[in-house]
């Protein structure tokens, strides 16, 4: 149980931090990093893992039957439209308070949501109880820390209250939603993986066979949207601009993202059976803290107020604490 937690807490600290190479990248705007990133880390990385551990891929799959890998992909494009909502979000009520919206969303309805229509005859047992308990700790901690990200910005530009609150916060909430989607997925893929273990495949590693049909749905919108501003802006010759480098910190973006979702495959299996439940929350909770401090590190809270700390220091404390209420649930 304790390692498995420590791979879940890997996989957020890695989720966390998949964006930092990106401030290096000189030339590219964010369609041509996002494309290229989506493409090794959507479609090359969970491929190539899943060729190299799942014994006899398509045979799998084969056995699974298409409904379910049409239906999982389905999923994939939900949460695949949620990472082009979530630059829509941002963009009109802040990166800190549409950050927290949509893991605050994404972390409680992506666990709530497969609990009750999977184990909903638990819910009033101790496991159950628990389990809603630090889903609301949880909450509570995305909210703080998203006020002290609104202290920080508001402090520093005035630009935030002129941006539309209202259909912003609708297209986080959105957003947030369309994230769930990918725990819905993992946890109504039991065929892909079960069938997976058949062939021979360990359980901790069975969840690489779900990926790269969950993550081949993502990629179909990702790559529609980005192909779209690339054609709307004229900008495709830019790929030429600093490609070696810029292809060197897309490849370090795409291998921290993919690699938190291996790590959490792994974690959440090796749980048990709620693992895929209790191990989501966990998940967003650590993709916070890791952004937090990363935020910290590159000076973003040099200027903040000292009110803005402090909610910060109040929300972190609070996802500490929901992570350890919804890791006992596991224990229960």
């Amino acid at each position: 149980m304790r390692a498995a937690l420590l791979l879940i807490v890997l996989a957020g600290g890695m989720n966390g931090s998949f964006t930092v190479p990106m401030k290096r990248i000189r030339g590219w705007e964010w369609e041509h990093t996002w494309l290229v990133w989506a493409f090794f880390a959507m479609i090359i990385i969970p491929i190539g893992v899943a060729v190299l551990t799942i014994p006899n891929l398509p045979g799998v799959y084969g056995a699974a039957g298409p409904g379910v890998l049409i239906r999982t992909m389905f999923f994939g494009m939900l949460w695949g439209a949620s990472a082009v909502l979530f630059g829509l979000g941002v963009h009109r009520i802040g990166v800190a308070l549409g950050f927290g919206i949509i893991l605050g969303t994404a972390s409680s309805l992506g666990a709530l949501v497969p609990f009750l229509q999977l184990h909903r005859e638990r819910l009033f047992t101790t496991v159950g109880l628990l389990t809603v308990t630090g889903l609301a700790i949880v909450v509570a901690g995305v909210a703080a820390c998203a006020r002290a990200g609104v202290l920080r910005e508001a402090a520093e530009s005035h630009e935030l209250v002129k941006r539309s609150f209202g259909i912003g916060a609708a297209i986080c909430v959105l957003s947030g939603l369309g994230t769930t989607f990918m725990s819905v997925a993992l946890n109504n893929a039991t065929s892909i993986y079960k069938a997976a273990e058949a062939a021979g495949t360990p359980s901790a590693g069975s969840l690489n066979a779900v990926w790269p049909v969950l993550l081949a749905g993502g990629f179909v919108v990702n790559a529609v949207y980005c192909g779209f501003l690339l054609i709307r802006r004229h900008n495709l010759v830019r790929f030429c601009d600093r490609t070696i480098t810029n292809l060197g910190l897309t490849l370090l973006m795409a291998a921290l993202w993919a690699g938190s979702n291996f790590s959490y495959g792994t974690g959440a299996r090796a749980m048990g059976s709620l693992g895929l439940i209790l191990g989501w929350p966990i998940f967003m909770a650590m993709i916070v803290l890791a952004a937090n401090a990363w935020g910290g590190f590159t000076g973003e809270w040099r200027q903040a107020s000292r009110r803005a700390i402090s909610w910060a220091g109040i929300g972190n404390l609070l996802l500490v604490t929901g992570i350890a209420v919804i890791a006992s649930a596991g224990k229960a």
